[in-house]
């Protein structure tokens, strides 16, 4: 399966759920929360779920054994996903799901990619200028010697490049520009 297949199914299914959990989103983040962390922490439960030769009938028992902890909504959508042969899609779409959610509550985990490691100080000043955002969950820094300077901020699809190595970038196409202009050839 290509790459952008599977981000297209993931995010297909991540949709779906949102949808149907709109008017409980709060509890069916929980839910799915647990959901991951249970995964995670029993990982062979999830390898055993994954796996092509168990049979749908085993895998939709395994769900409802841990239909207590969860909404039927959310074991019905997860046999869904089985029964389409796609339980290797599930922790990506749990997660792309909680994605969603956080968007939609204006929560934000960013991205700071620095030369050096930045003090708590420094992504305080940062994520402060970033507050129109909204609420920012999580501040993930990312050491890049190659940026030279300065930082570039990645949240959701978004960048906000303030390095020094883009402002020497931009610098030096200027001056292509103006000694173009210069010789004529513009």
């Amino acid at each position: 399966m290509k790459r952008t297949q599977y981000n297209n199914l993931v995010s297909s299914y991540a949709r779906a759920l949102f949808r149907v959990s709109e008017n409980k989103l709060s509890v069916m983040r929980k839910e799915v929360e647990f959901l991951l962390a249970f995964f995670k922490s029993q990982h062979d439960v999830f390898i055993y779920l994954s796996h092509p030769m168990i049979s749908f009938a085993h895998k939709k028992e395994v769900m409802l054994s841990i239909n207590e902890h969860l909404s039927e909504s959310l074991v019905k959508f997860i046999v869904v996903i089985f029964a389409n042969k796609r339980s290797n899609l599930l922790i990506p779409v749990l997660e792309k799901f909680l994605a969603l959610v956080r968007e939609s509550e204006n929560e934000w985990e960013i991205t700071i990619k620095s030369a050096e490691t930045l003090s708590e100080s420094n992504i305080k000043i940062i994520t402060e200028s970033l507050s129109f955002l909204g609420k920012i969950v999580k501040v993930d820094n990312v050491v890049d010697p190659s940026i030279l300077g300065g930082f570039i901020v990645k949240y959701g699809f978004n960048l906000i490049d303030a390095s020094l190595k883009s402002y020497l970038d931009r610098l030096v196409d200027l001056s292509k520009v103006e000694i173009l202009k210069t010789r004529n050839f513009i």
